[in-house]
């Protein structure tokens, strides 16, 4: 007996055709089965800002510097006041 990893028939989730299991998960999220990882991220960062940080802030902190060298780095806090 033979145990297929594919489905007898395509299926249709989100408008994707699906043959397996994994297809039907990346479906599921809107992402295309059959895309490959590389293109799927590739389209992924389509239009977005492509700057090197790590962490990209919003809202009120969007203008802020993340360093200041004119403020000190720590402060002092009299614990015993």
């Amino acid at each position: 007996m033979a145990i297929s990893s594919d489905y007898p028939r395509p299926i249709n989730v989100n408008g994707y055709t699906c043959r397996n299991c994994d297809d039907v998960s990346k479906a599921k999220r809107f992402i295309d089965p059959t895309q490959s990882p590389l293109e799927a991220s590739a389209a992924a960062n389509d239009g977005k800002d492509s700057t090197d940080s790590a962490v990209s802030f919003g809202g009120s902190l969007v203008n802020r510097s993340t360093v200041n060298p004119s403020q000190p780095s720590r402060q002092v806090v009299d614990r015993l006041a």
